[in-house]
């Protein structure tokens, strides 16, 4: 057995768990990651415990669930106090460097005396990444970008408004370049500079980098040079547009919501607008219009995710200078799915498996190395357990994970997801506050609402889950036996403290 000595764990921003050229997708271009894959085990079947950002990173960080956290959405009324994976490490000696995308804490908070950099040494977020575009001198892409100067020269008030600047910024690169964003001007390029310069100071110590992409979130825009993939590669839409009027309205919802997101996952939704206020249309024969309007949007997404390959790449090539390869773990995931016009939806707030689970690779040099795959459930809280259990760093008695290179473990657990409506804006929009959670056994996934409608889907006789049982009288008794385990999930914390900031 080798010598373990770091960690180095890769993330990715909202990828579906089958964007991966090892899963079969040839629509998108991996090559670094399927050679990751054939030297790791393969977790196909790794869900996330929130569909969307910050309660997702919070929970796989801390290895807690969200509710335990208080935290159920982007916007929320505190900041968590948990100790994560980085200060545990940082308690056992290892240097530490955080590089990319963070998101653990809420919008409203940032920059408001908390702790930020979640117990690593080094931290490099949005702020350094503007404070890059200054010392390269774009202060005419900043500008035409409406950043506000505040937010890279420290202003609290303004960096709150950091990643929306950051946004801009992509889109003025991209504008001004015919759709698409030179490579030095991105995120995953200013963080890997900044993981590799800290490497080359660092790597002689046991060490622990946590990089993390921005991709595929929005903006899409990549490099001219990327491959373009074929429509004639992309995976079937497998939807049925009369999903959008026979299941309970949060559906709906979701599908309003996205449709007034101003940015690149815009496409399409009209479909499910028209559907919602005209259901005597979808009886009508699918039209070619609602599955074709995501094409561009899939062909975009998948050309991200060949982007950030690339820098998959550069880090494992650097480690591979450095000497360090072989006695590094390496772990890659993303903090939840999309959508990408299953259901005829986008963007991720929902409980299908498209927005749930993630890509999960697990590199241990001499131990999981072969290529396996895991195919039974497995969720992103128990990377904790797993990557302190391989460097026999201490964690608290009470974290709900398991450790996966335990061979006596069953997988014999239900998995649980949770949301809370996720930005204020939209209870003042849409008027209501909707705390949804998700349990999900070997055969049967239900989901509990808050205004009282629920779903139940068959996930071995429909696993594409377009068959609600939930309203069927038949199976009432499967529905309650799937409640309790929620309540006795949700018994174990106060989930009274968990409000939407408006």
């Amino acid at each position: 057995m080798k010598n373990i000595k770091n960690i180095v764990w890769i993330l990715t921003d909202s990828q579906h768990a089958e964007a991966v050229g090892y899963m079969g997708n040839k629509a998108v271009h991996t090559p670094n990651l399927d050679k990751l894959a054939e030297n790791s085990k393969i977790f196909t079947n790794a869900h996330c415990q929130s569909p969307i950002c910050v309660p997702s990173r919070e929970s796989f960080i801390t290895g807690r669930y969200p509710s335990d956290l208080g935290i159920l959405h982007n916007k929320h009324n505190h900041a968590s106090t948990a100790d994560t994976l980085g200060h545990k490490f940082h308690r056992a000696g290892f240097k530490s460097c955080f590089s990319g995308k963070s998101h653990f804490i809420a919008d409203n908070l940032r920059f408001a005396d908390h702790d930020m950099e979640r117990g690593f040494e080094r931290y490099a977020d949005w702020d350094d990444y503007l404070h890059y575009l200054r010392n390269k001198n774009f202060f005419d892409i900043i500008d035409k970008s409406k950043v506000k100067r505040g937010c890279y020269q420290g202003d609290p008030r303004e960096m709150r408004e950091i990643e929306g600047a950051a946004n801009r910024c992509y889109n003025v690169f991209a504008q001004e370049n015919g759709g698409h964003l030179s490579d030095e001007y991105s995120v995953e390029h200013c963080a890997f500079e900044r993981a590799s310069d800290w490497l080359d100071n660092n790597h002689t110590n046991p060490f622990f980098l946590f990089y993390s992409l921005y991709r595929p979130h929005a903006p899409l825009a990549v490099p001219a040079d990327i491959p373009k993939p074929s429509i004639k590669d992309l995976p079937p839409l497998e939807w049925n547009e009369q999903d959008l009027i026979s299941t309970p309205s949060l559906r709906q919802r979701i599908a309003f919501m996205n449709n007034n997101q101003d940015n690149a996952y815009n496409t399409g939704l009209d479909t499910a607008r028209t559907y919602a206020e005209k259901p005597e249309l979808s009886k009508e024969p699918r039209r070619s219009r609602g599955i074709n309007s995501y094409d561009k949007f899939r062909l975009d997404y998948f050309r991200s995710i060949s982007y950030i390959d690339r820098y998959v790449g550069k880090l494992i090539n650097k480690l591979e200078k450095l000497g360090r390869r072989e006695d590094t773990m390496i772990v890659f995931t993303s903090d939840h799915g999309d959508m990408i016009g299953e259901h005829g939806l986008n963007l991720k707030m929902c409980f299908y498996d498209a927005a749930i689970k993630v890509p999960l690779l697990i590199h241990i040099p001499g131990e999981w190395d072969q290529g396996e795959c895991e195919n039974r459930p497995v969720m992103l809280l128990d990377l904790v357990p797993t990557i302190a259990g391989q460097f026999e760093v201490a964690v608290e008695d009470d974290l709900p994970g398991k450790d996966l290179r335990d061979d006596t473990y069953t997988y014999d657990r239900p998995v649980f997801s949770e949301i809370v409506s996720s930005f204020g804006a939209d209870i003042a929009q849409y008027g209501f506050e909707n705390h949804v959670r998700m349990v999900k056994t070997d055969r049967w996934k239900y989901l509990s609402k808050s205004f009282g409608q629920h779903e139940l889907y068959d996930m071995i006789e429909d696993p594409t889950e377009n068959n609600n049982l939930g309203e069927h009288c038949a199976y009432q008794t499967i529905c309650e036996q799937m409640k309790k385990l929620i309540d006795e999930h949700l018994g174990r914390f106060n989930v009274e403290n968990i409000t939407v900031v408006q």
